[in-house]
């Protein structure tokens, strides 16, 4: 290995040293203006290419989409009332700054409409619309999720009447999503303000989104309204499509591992329910240890009574007469006596007050239904069931009181591609690879001339030495003399030639 470099690092440098002076200018400068035009040409491909992606703003909405700019990490310049950003980052900022709201004055631009001498008003319009169009589908394709996206914008036409009513414009938008996939309303929403800023005049109700299957995914407050859908009923809706393209998402991230990608479609809906239950309970709990509380105060009543009668004479007989003796009858009663007692006791007992606020969104189960690429024959029913089994897994256990609902099924697909919209080419860049061709050519080919026209002159050197050499080989030996002012004047005012002739006289010695 290092012997050939050896040998080709010799072979240049013989090949150099065989140069002339001039030709090793030249071919220097070939060299350098080689290197700077590959540079330049790196440089501008390379380079940042900004172009408009908002005009018309205020000073209010230039700062505010800045500040979103800057949280998206997105790089870019302010002129005048328009913003720029590097054509790479258009796309995702127009999607990201119509999600979140903006611009609330201005509108969106873009800058790839040219005009031509002799078009028309109606001509220049209708590029403009197209190119609009054109530039909104390869915005939203960024959104992940969209395999291809086509805007229709239909614009109101100028009135002749005054007394004519002024037109609305609209606008449609097909939308062809990847297999399992389904937009989020904040994304359709985005999409809807997106375009809606794009065109003077359109509001974001005249907004429609459609998808492959026909399926409108676009709405509105008012369309709620009208509906009687309330706020809360709508954000209802929202969590419960949020909840189904989750689960949706891994199952059929999981399943292409399993049967491959396109080889199944996942279609889940999540039974939920949105009613906050609050429970509260009251709990006596006695002493630790013990079957009641702590007794905290006892309090006692005694009670005793004593009843007694004697038997007497009739009445007023002792004082009536009192040398009557009294004696006591037979069968007289003594004295009686009666107790009573009676106690309460007191007990402090401890209470625990729980309340329990259950989840304002609670997931009662799911019902799943899964397609398979295939016949019955192809797949067999244990596989069937390991399938079954990896959602079942997947979606867990239902709610108590709830179960799951999960079936698997098998059918052949339809194979046939959608429509594939035509991409935009990068120009700038086949541009830039066709101009550096030609500077290679140009290069080769200068090269090419300027060898030529050093073996030309070298030969007609040659000749002029060969021609000298004979003639001083004829000269007599009383103009050596001569012949060496002559050497000299050649060696003096052309050195090129002098060294030709040097050269051609050590090859014939």
């Amino acid at each position: 290995m290092g012997e050939t470099i050896k040998s080709y690092a010799l072979r240049i440098r013989s090949r150099w040293s065989s140069f002339t002076p001039n030709q090793k200018r030249n071919i220097l400068i070939a060299i350098v203006a080689f290197l700077v035009a590959l540079i330049a040409i790196l440089w501008i491909a390379l380079r940042p290419n900004y172009v408009t992606i908002m005009s018309g703003l205020d000073n209010q909405s230039l700062g505010e989409v800045q500040t979103q700019l800057e949280n998206l990490k997105i790089p870019s310049e302010i002129e005048g009332s328009s913003v720029l950003v590097p054509q790479n980052d258009a796309n995702t900022a127009r999607i990201q700054l119509a999600m979140a709201g903006l611009p609330k004055s201005g509108y969106i631009g873009y800058s790839s409409v040219s005009s031509s001498f002799g078009m028309t008003q109606d001509q220049f319009n209708l590029q403009v619309l197209n190119a609009l169009q054109e530039n909104l589908s390869n915005t939203i394709e960024s959104i992940n999720g969209v395999e291809s996206a086509q805007v229709y914008i239909v614009m109101p036409q100028q009135q002749i009447f005054i007394s004519q009513p002024e037109g609305t414009a609209k606008a449609s938008v097909f939308l062809q999503l990847g297999t399992g996939v389904q937009l989020s309303p904040a994304q359709v929403a985005g999409i809807q303000q997106l375009v809606a800023d794009s065109v003077k005049g359109l509001s974001v109700n005249n907004v429609t989104v459609v998808d492959q299957n026909g399926i409108t995914l676009s709405s509105s407050d008012s369309a709620n309204g009208a509906l009687g859908l309330s706020t809360t009923t709508s954000s209802e809706i929202a969590i419960r499509q949020q909840l189904d393209q989750s689960m949706t998402q891994q199952l059929q991230a999981g399943l292409d591992q399993i049967v491959g990608t396109g080889n199944a479609v996942v279609m889940v809906h999540a039974n939920i329910s949105f009613n906050q239950v609050t429970t509260k309970s009251h709990i006596l709990q006695p002493a630790p240890g013990q079957t009641t509380g702590l007794p905290t105060s006892t309090q006692t009543i005694r009670s005793s009574s004593t009843n007694g009668s004697a038997a007497g004479g009739p009445a007023g007989q002792a004082s009536t007469n009192p040398g009557l003796s009294t004696y006591a009858a037979n069968g007289s009663t003594g004295n009686s006596t009666s107790t009573s007692s009676q106690s309460t006791t007191n007990y402090a007992n401890s209470y625990v007050n729980t309340t329990k606020v259950a989840d304002p969104v609670q997931i009662n189960g799911y019902s799943v239904a899964v397609f398979l690429n295939g016949t019955s024959q192809s797949i067999p029913s244990s596989t069937l069931n390991q399938i079954k089994n990896f959602v079942a897994n997947a979606v867990g256990q239902a709610a108590p009181g709830n179960r799951n609902s999960i079936s698997v099924a098998v059918m052949p697909f339809n194979k046939q591609q959608p429509v594939q919209f035509p991409q935009k080419n990068n120009s700038l860049l086949y541009a830039g690879l066709g101009l550096l061709a030609l500077i290679v050519l140009g290069g080769g080919f200068f090269l090419y001339r300027r060898n030529q026209r050093s073996k030309l002159k070298m030969d007609e050197q040659l000749v002029f030495a060969n021609d000298a050499v004979e003639e001083l080989g004829n000269l007599p030996l009383r103009d050596e003399e001569k012949m060496k002012e002559q050497l000299a004047t050649l060696a003096s005012k052309k050195p090129e030639e002098f060294a030709s002739l040097l050269r051609s006289w050590l090859m014939d010695s």
